[in-house]
């Protein structure tokens, strides 16, 4: 009983969280905050890591590349996600909500081996200087590809 409810909580939350958006204010962080405000993530990382022409087109492409191979993953931890919510709403045994778990945390999976795959690359085409510098790449990676752009 008590992990219908943790999963019920779970799915709540999420769910809650994936309704951001459509306020068309482009992700401005105040009320009163001018669209595009905010720097994207490439500009992020060119600006903390110093990065030079060469590597910011590295950063682009390693993460438009992974964009591509992590877009099927998202849309089936959507579908997925969406599964185990349907699921408990019906009432369906605990046996069924845990395969349907373990299904979603190997779709999960999936998608931070991408993330990390993605983060070695630029990682090794950065300068001796610039890696002591790279956990803001490494924080930046943790779900980059659930969005459908990994800019935005």
């Amino acid at each position: 009983m008590f992990f219908k409810l943790l999963l019920a909580g779970i799915l709540a939350a999420t769910l809650a969280s994936a309704q951001r958006g459509g306020g068309g204010r482009g992700g401005s962080s105040g009320p009163m905050a001018p669209m595009g405000s905010q720097p994207d993530k490439l500009a992020i990382l060119t600006d903390n890591l110093k990065l030079n022409k060469d590597q910011k087109k590295l950063v682009k492409t390693v993460l438009d590349e992974s964009q591509k191979d992590a877009t099927p993953l998202r849309d089936q931890a959507i579908k997925s996600r969406q599964a185990i919510g349907e699921a408990i709403s019906a009432g369906k045994s605990q046996d069924e909500i845990d395969q349907l778990v373990k299904s979603h945390a190997a779709i999960e999976s999936q998608m931070a081996g991408i993330e990390m795959k993605a983060f070695v690359k630029i990682y090794q085409g950065l300068d001796k200087d610039q890696q002591p510098k790279a956990q803001v790449l490494f924080q930046m990676m943790s779900g980059i590809f659930k969005g459908k752009n990994w800019n935005d």
